[in-house]
């Protein structure tokens, strides 16, 4: 009921004469599929329109958010990696109040299509097919990060497989997959979904994932924070957390 309230609220205020927005939205990649295929609707319920642009959470890359709010990049809306929304929050660069949770996010496998899919439906053959593969690419981002520092540690896994780990900065990993450069690639299952010419394993084992929360936030140099605040209402109404469901999240 709640989000058909919200909802209800954003077409009101768009019918009654407020001129049509143009927002910039930076996405990290596991919210970039949601809210690509929801531009249409959201611009024929409100008039406005969304400018998106791919951003990784965090990373070294120019491209990632906290490195283009640092170099004064101009955005609206940011939608991200939950957890990296409160280093934005301490460097004033972001609208604390706006801040909005999302979605649940979780870590997937994917081989290139046609080739053999590992056994991972428990722990033991999980590490088993880490151990016998002879490359893994992981994103620069959460999943990555992730899988490096604590994953591994969980499984008892040392040396000789991190020294298999490629990192893919700024690009989907499964793209690596597909063109043949790493055997197996982890990321949130949403991002995997997106790419063509790989063929998503499953879910790694529950002992061993990571729940990653995606959250939305209102920068604090937007100058249309009307707009942005009812766009950030639009991603938690009904249409968007459906959109989420098919892209391989769980509405938070």
């Amino acid at each position: 009921m709640k989000h058909m309230i919200a909802l209800a609220t954003l077409l009101l205020a768009t019918q009654s004469g407020v001129q049509a927005a143009t927002l910039k939205v930076f996405s990290s990649g596991g919210m970039y599929p949601v809210i690509e295929s929801l531009k249409q609707d959201y611009q024929q319920k409100t008039g406005n329109s969304i400018q998106l642009e791919a951003a990784p959470s965090m990373g070294d890359t120019p491209q990632a958010i906290p490195n283009r709010l640092k170099r004064h990049d101009s955005a609206d809306v940011l939608v991200m990696v939950d957890y990296a929304i409160k280093p934005l929050e301490q460097a004033n660069w972001v609208d604390s109040h706006s801040h909005q949770v999302l979605a649940h996010s979780y870590i997937a496998m994917a081989v290139k299509q046609g080739s053999g899919q590992p056994d991972i439906s428990s722990v033991a053959k999980f590490k088993q097919a880490l151990t016998e593969a002879s490359s893994i690419a992981v994103s620069d981002s959460a999943s990555g990060k992730y899988i490096q520092t604590k994953m591994l540690g969980k499984l008892a896994l040392g040396a000789e497989t991190a020294k298999k780990i490629a990192v893919i900065p700024a690009t989907p990993v499964g793209e690596a997959v597909a063109q043949g450069k790493a055997e197996l690639g982890f990321q949130q299952n949403s991002e995997l979904k997106a790419v063509q010419g790989i063929t998503i394993v499953g879910l790694i084992p529950q002992a061993v994932q990571q729940d990653t929360l995606y959250g939305a936030v209102i920068t604090r140099d937007t100058q249309q924070k009307r707009a942005a605040a009812q766009f950030v209402k639009y991603l938690q109404s009904d249409k968007a957390r459906q959109m989420m469901q098919e892209k391989g999240l769980t509405p938070y």
